[in-house]
């Protein structure tokens, strides 16, 4: 109390001092040194007394009003000021101004904190990580500045900023439950050199050491020891320095940590000299907690902080809470909220008294704090009402208050799911957009520059159109040059390294005789050159994209009318390597075709293994048929021969049918085991794609409706999906199908798509006769039904009805499909199966599937794309933005999870029943089913999952590893748990599931969906700055390069070379052509090439023929048809019998045969033809036509002969990838479909044997007539029952068989004999015995599929090796009349003749689980499916696939 005392008559004393200061202005450093005082005082008390705090901030701020550092820093600690009276609007305004004040980076910086504190109080979180980020920048620049560093006070201000920046940095990260963010910021603070000398901040930091979880130590007594002592250090110095809000936090903080009575006698046997300097009263524990609680509440009164008020009121009400007083900690809860109403009306000017925080509100629908929190202009801190709301959930439990209690609980849940997300990715995400914007208009501008200079050289090129007859001798070898240049071509090329390195080895020495050059090199665009010396010729494509430059390294003495005769080489040089890059590119698209070819063949193969794996089960299901019916006829002698009444009869029976259930058992127990070894073998091929593309193929299917007069709708969309392609199109066609199957004559049947914001709805709506409730209740809810059944009772024309009745079994699997959807990760909750309908009105079928994420192209130039693959490792490509595509993995489809999740339903249904302790029970068996699921999986250590515990939750550590688990069945559970535990009244059990839900709610929640997009951003905005440069630089090279050609232009000549190359430029564009364009190729060449060869000499006609080697027929156009064109073809045929230009003066007729030199050989491909207007038999003429001719046969020979035939390969190449494709698409659809009828038979129909068993073996004791004769009635019910629903399960499976057959081939025998080589050796790898194979075959070939054979002889080697003897095995193939007879043979093992029979049917004990799923004993199964697997196209004849296998040795006669 005396040190109190002596506190406030200093704060007085100071008061007046700094009245006394600010009566009298002074003027210059005097005015300036005052406000600074002021300032410094007003820092100095802020956590004493802030009201004084905010009045020397105020004097400060109108002293120092000249003066901006002055003026930010009296803003910052009135902002303080107002953040403390939760004035968060004004605390704004107030940083606001300092930014707008000064330029001064500290004091902006700690504006930067300041804001940094509003937003994690009011959980504006995407907002705190971009002043955090701000934060962040300024400190690196601050830091940098030596010449700030040197001065104290700026050092002092620079350690305040830094140390406030990570306390709030990790109260931010403690609210969002991130621990180790939260460890790590704290941990930044070096305390002896940050905090020396600030007594508030050490205050701080010893504060939130104590209290704020951020003590680390080994186990969870030293953990609280060390909080301890931290508030014990706080407590103390607080008190002795008149820091009232840090003593009252200090307080506070003990009464949170001495409330669990096992940290009070932990202390006082670890600490009891410094418990009994706090307990000075030696009071109670109870009286002891009560008593700090109470010293905070008086503290935090007399410091006037509401927030800190209301949560000292909710630390009470806990207290009294953990003591039983109940009553007492709902008046404290009632209290604290009243301050957020107090808080509410006063900076919000509300006068609605219902819009008030209650503790309860009976039917509410809506809550007011959501509504707060969700509207604009209302600052409110959720983390503050949540924790009270959270709190009175236990008090109403504890009152036996229900409604109350979920009232609050489900409140604080809300507020849990706004506060959840960590929006540090959003804030760089914006950043990175503003940065890319900028970055795209420049480079924009930098593109534009380039387009507007090639569209400048383009215009002015066609000004240049002078000759100079001086240069003709030096056009013959050009033309030579040229000829060379375009038959170096290697079609082979696999680099364009080998295409360059032909074109130099090809020209290289004549060239350099031409124009005198010393060398010459070829360098690729994104290639830097080793010398820039000498000519740099760009080499573009049709496009006019820069592929190359072609280097020339000439004398100083070279004139420009060399580089004008290099000019008219280049065209040829970038036609050349244009071309061979295409062929590259053709022949790597060639391979990738065939790589994605084998892989679908991969799958295929893969597909049609389980495919008989999957018909052997169902061959196991058909033979339980049998019986089932002996079962029946047993039972019905019992009841209708009246053999109830004689003994020796009815106890046989009873036997006999016993004897008949065992047989069904264990035909149940074998599918059971088979099914569940192989499940998870079949995953869904999840990818996204457009739905359009399937729709398309429904259109197709128009047909069928049209026949019935029905009108088929199919809506086009942009939709894209991420599910399986092929069970959507499964999907689709079944309800497609069974809305034309049921739909009247006349009908409307419409499919279409419908995007929302997580998934797209797919329906198939029709107009037809509709559903009733009933029947829709019955399709939806019930796992197997008797389809025959829906509709009738509503029907007008039954009978009609009847004939068109299915199975049911295609709504079953659709239903299937959408379960084992949701089964795979929560992107997935969103499937759902539903229908709308109205009996007279029509029906909508609709499922929904997540949305998926549009493929995006970007299409940009050849030359940026490789500048920035240059830059960046690769050109940007088509990709998937989906940030973190979820994977579909074998682990998540473990039946454990399945169990989990059907467990946590029960945890719920039982909780929404009343029955709590049954809820825990159900809640264990979970937890229980996930540890399995762990240690099944796991390949690391980690403590498993308990109901009740201390410390943090072991799933914590289990998403911390990344472990695949089903974390949405642990929140479910935990936060049932914590429901049952309240309502039971068993708070710390409810603490730890409460705590555990919490955490690992807001880990799972973290927005990481942009990390990835994050980092493509930063790359792409790399890649776009070197781009620019790189832009900069070309556009540099090209006007130096402009400037060369001008002066060169300027020359005479150059008219008709530049008409040449325009010629071959309108010829590059034409040969573009795919190949369905091919006959038009010669029309097209005519009409394009017409208009330039009238520039280069003047004509009437332009003729042009060609024939390949393929096709004898000619393919000839004319520019234009007169009565003269028969004679000009005549003098064409001429030519090109005598492959050699002619000139007819008397006709004015050229005619120049297109040759190519194709290895060594000169091959003509075609004649060109030209009627001139007047007579042109000049040589330079003649040299010009030349110079076209030959180009264009070059041209002809790729675009007709060379690129037709590599698209013909590409075409064939993709028609096997489709094919095998669609052969793939349907096996895994069969596949699919089989799975889900196996397991629903195995499901349905695992009960009904059971229950017989049990009524047989009742009856064979001892039971009076009466009840005899009711069991057997049951009996005779439960096996009619189950033998309507066996029958319906079995042959809607066995349906499925004849949907898809496999192709048939012929195979070579030796390649078989050469696989299951392969296979043996594989497989005999690491046995510990000696095992050799023998193969015999004959050079024969069989008719029929090879993976099936291949998988039947795997299979028998498979079940040779099971045995574990040393030995030899031989395998024979010979040709046995029309057959060829398959014989492996195993002499290392006897068998009786009954045995050998039994090898091809189910036997229970011969199933033995191998390592990795692996189920043995079911070779000889599968096997005999193979051979008794019909093929399509086999007459009736050969319909028999006859497989002998032979187990030699001694046979065992009985």
């Amino acid at each position: 109390m005396k040190n109190r005392v002596q506190s406030i008559w200093w704060m007085c004393i100071l008061w007046m001092s700094v009245s006394f200061f600010s009566c009298g202005r002074g003027s210059g450093n005097s005015v300036y040194s005052q406000a600074d005082s002021l300032n410094h005082q007003a820092y100095d008390v802020r956590y004493k007394d802030w009201h004084l705090s905010e009045k020397l901030a105020q004097q400060a701020l109108e002293m120092g009003e000249d003066y901006s550092s002055i003026k930010a820093e009296a803003l910052n600690n009135l902002a303080f000021c107002a953040f403390i009276q939760m004035d968060f609007e004004r605390a704004d305004s107030l940083l606001n101004e300092v930014y707008e004040e000064t330029t001064n980076e500290l004091e902006c910086l700690v504006a930067d904190v300041g804001r940094m504190k509003i937003c994690q109080r009011t959980a504006m979180n995407k907002e705190f990580y971009d002043y955090r980020n701000s934060a962040l920048r300024r400190m690196e620049r601050i830091s940098k500045d030596e010449k700030a560093m040197a001065d104290d006070a700026i050092l002092r201000r620079f350690n305040y900023a830094c140390s406030e920046f990570s306390i709030t940095s990790s109260v931010y990260y403690y609210y969002l439950q991130q621990e180790p963010q939260s460890l790590e910021a704290i941990g930044e603070i070096d305390v002896e050199k940050e905090l020396e000398g600030d007594t508030a901040q050490l205050l701080y930091y010893y504060y939130m050491k104590g209290s704020g979880g951020l003590y680390q130590a080994d186990t969870p007594e030293e953990i609280v020891v060390g909080e301890f002592d931290y508030l014990m250090d706080c407590l103390m110095m607080s008190h002795e320095e008149g820091y009232v809000y840090f003593e009252a936090n200090a307080s506070q903080a003990m009464a949170e940590l001495l409330k669990d009575r096992k940290n009070y006698d932990l202390l006082m046997n670890q600490r009891p000299g410094m418990m009994r300097a706090i307990n000075g009263n030696d009071l109670p524990w109870e009286e002891l907690v009560i008593a700090f609680a109470e010293s905070a509440l008086k503290l935090f009164k007399q410091y006037d902080d509401w927030y800190q008020i209301s949560g000292t009121y909710r630390t009470l009400a806990s207290c009294y809470n953990e003591l039983g007083k109940h009553e007492q900690a709902l008046h404290y809860l009632t209290e604290a909220l009243s301050y957020v109403n107090l808080h509410h009306e006063q900076f919000y000017h509300c006068h609605d008294t219902l819009d008030r925080l209650k503790p309860y509100i009976p039917e509410a629908t809506q809550s007011i704090e959501l509504q707060w929190i969700n509207a604009e202009g209302i600052m409110t801190v959720p983390e503050w009402i949540a924790r009270f709301r959270e709190q009175l959930s236990v008090t109403y439990s504890a009152l036996g208050m229900k409604p109350q209690s979920d009232y609050n609980r489900n409140i604080y849940l809300d507020i849990l799911d706004y506060t959840r997300q960590d929006k540090e990715l959003e804030s760089r995400y914006l950043a990175l957009e503003e940065e890319a914007d900028l970055l795209n208009y420049l480079l924009g501008m930098f593109i534009g520059g380039l387009l507007l200079l090639v569209v400048l050289m383009i215009v002015l090129n066609r000004r240049w159109k002078v000759w100079n007859a001086h240069y003709v001798n030096r056009l013959k070898d050009t033309l030579e040059i040229s000829r060379q240049i375009t038959a170096s071509v290697p079609s082979d090329a696999e680099e364009v390294e080998d295409v360059m390195d032909a074109i130099k080895t090809s020209v290289k020495g004549k060239l350099m005789n031409l124009v005198g050059a010393s060398d010459m090199d070829i360098y690729p665009a994104d290639e830097e050159m080793q010398e820039k010396s000498g000519l740099l010729f760009p080499l573009k494509d049709s496009e006019g994209k820069v592929m190359a430059y072609w280097q020339v390294k000439v004398g100083t003495d070279s004139r420009k009318d060399d580089k004008a005769l290099l000019e008219v080489v280049v065209p040829y040089l970038a036609w050349t390597l244009e071309n061979g890059l295409a062929m590259i590119q053709l022949g790597d698209e060639r391979r990738r075709l065939e790589k994605e070819q084998y892989v679908h063949e991969q799958h295929l193969i893969e597909n049609k293994r389980q495919n008989l794996i999957k018909k052997a089960c169902l061959f196991l299901v058909t033979g339980i048929t049998p019986y089932i019916d002996r079962v029946v006829n047993e039972v019905h002698k019992l009841t209708s021969f009246n053999y109830l009444s004689r003994k020796e009869i009815k106890e046989s029976k009873y036997q006999y049918i016993g004897e008949l259930i065992a047989r069904i058992n264990e035909y149940n127990d074998i599918l059971a085991l088979w099914i569940k070894m192989r499940q998870g073998s079949l995953s869904l091929n999840i990818e996204n794609f457009a739905l359009n593309p399937l729709f398309e193929v429904l259109q197709k299917g128009r047909r069928n409706f049209e026949l019935k007069k029905q009108t088929l709708s199919v809506r086009p969309t942009e939709a894209w999906v991420k599910a399986d392609k092929a069970l959507t199109l499964f999907m689709m066609n079944t309800l497609m199908e069974n809305a034309r199957k049921y739909t009247q004559e006349g009908g409307e049947i419409q499919v279409s798509a419908c995007e929302e914001a997580d998934f797209v709805e797919i329906s198939v709506q029709d107009n037809g006769p509709g559903l009733s409730q009933e029947d829709i209740d019955c399709i939806l809810n019930e796992k197997v039904y008797d389809s025959g059944k829906i509709g009738m009772h509503t029907a007008s024309d039954t009978e009609a009805l009847q004939k068109s009745k299915g199975s049911g079994f295609g709504l079953m699997n659709c239903k299937g499909i959408i379960e084992k959807y949701r089964k795979t990760n929560e992107l997935f909750r969103v499937c759902s199966f539903r229908i709308e309908s109205r009996v007279g009105e029509g029906s909508r079928f609709y499922f929904r599937l997540p949305k998926g994420a549009r493929r995006l192209l970007c299409v940009g130039g050849w030359m940026l794309s490789m500048m920035l693959a240059g830059c960046g490792g690769g050109a940007i490509s088509s990709e998937r933005s989906e940030v973190d595509f979820l994977r579909v993995d074998s682990v998540m489809n473990d039946p454990l999870l399945t169990e989990a999740n059907r467990l946590a339903n029960r945890v719920y249904q039982s909780n929404l029943e009343g029955h709590y302790s049954e809820a825990l029970v159900y809640a264990d068996s979970t937890l229980t089913c996930l540890n399995e699921h762990f240690l099944k999986h796991a390949t690391f250590v980690a403590p498993l999952l308990q109901l009740v515990g201390e410390g943090a939750a072991a799933e914590l550590d289990w998403y911390a590893s990344r472990f695949d688990t089903d974390y949405y069945t642990l929140l479910d559970v935990r936060n049932e748990a914590a429901v049952a535990y309240l309502a039971l009244g068993e708070l710390d059990a409810y603490r730890y599931n409460n705590q555990a839900y919490t955490s690992l709610y807001k880990q799972i929640s973290v927005d990481a969906s942009l990390e990835a997009y994050c980092e493509r951003m930063e790359l792409s905005s790399i890649n776009k700055m070197v781009a620019i440069i790189l832009c900069v630089v070309l556009l540099v090279s090209l006007l130096v390069g402009y400037y060369l050609l001008s002066l060169r232009h300027r020359l005479n000549y150059r008219f008709g070379l530049e008409q040449v190359l325009e010629i071959n430029r309108r010829a590059l564009a034409v040969t573009m052509l795919h190949p369905d364009e091919a006959e038009a190729f010669v029309s097209k060449m005519v009409h394009a090439l017409a208009k330039e060869m009238n520039e280069l000499v003047s004509l009437d006609v332009l003729g042009m023929a060609v024939r390949t080697e393929d096709s004898s027929e000619w393919q000839v156009a004319f520019s234009v048809s007169d009565e003269k064109e028969e004679e000009m073809w005549e003098e064409m045929q001429a030519c090109f019998e005598t492959k050699s230009a002619s000139w007819n003066a008397d006709k004015k007729l050229w005619c120049l045969p297109l040759c190519v030199e194709i290895s060594g050989e000169n091959r003509c491909l075609g004649v060109m033809g030209l009627r001139c207007a007047f007579h042109s038999d000049k040589e330079d003429d003649r040299l010009m036509l030349e110079l076209v001719a030959s180009y264009m046969g070059i041209l002809v020979y790729n675009a007709v002969e060379l690129v037709a035939q590599k698209y013909r390969d590409i075409e064939w190449a993709q028609d096997e990838a489709r094919r095998v494709l669609r052969e793939e698409n349907q096996l895994h659809v069969q596949n699919m479909v089989l799975d889900n009828c196996l397991s629903t038979i195995k499901h349905e129909t695992i009960y009904y044997p059971n229950r017989i068993k049990q009524i047989i073996d009742r009856l064979e004791g001892e039971v009076d007539e009466a009840e005899e004769r009711r069991q057997v009635e049951t009996m005779e019910e439960l096996v009619a029952y189950y033998k309507d629903i066996f029958t319906i399960l079995s042959s809607c499976a066995a349906r499925q068989l004849e949907e898809v057959t496999f192709r048939r081939g012929v195979v070579k025998v030796q390649d078989l004999m050469e696989a299951v080589n392969r296979y043996f050796k594989r497989s005999t790898k690491k046995v510990p015995f000696q095992l050799e194979l023998e193969t015999q075959a004959e050079a024969v070939s069989v008719l029929g599929d090879a993976i099936q054979l291949k998988f039947l002889l795997e299979n028998l080697v498979n079940e040779a090796v099971s045995c574990s003897r040393d030995g030899r095995l031989e395998c024979r193939v010979y040709q046995e009349g029309a057959f060829v007879r398959f014989d492996f043979i195993d002499r290392r093992r006897e068998f009786s003749q009954e045995e050998l029979n039994q090898l091809f049917y189910p036997h229970l004990s011969r199933m033995q689980h191998q390592h990795e799923g692996v189920l043995t004993g079911t070779e000889y199964l599968v096997c005999k499916q193979i051979v008794r697997m019909p093929y399509e196209c086999l007459p009736s004849s050969g319909r028999r696939l006859h497989g002998l296998v032979h187990i030699a040795g001694k046979i065992k006669k009985k």
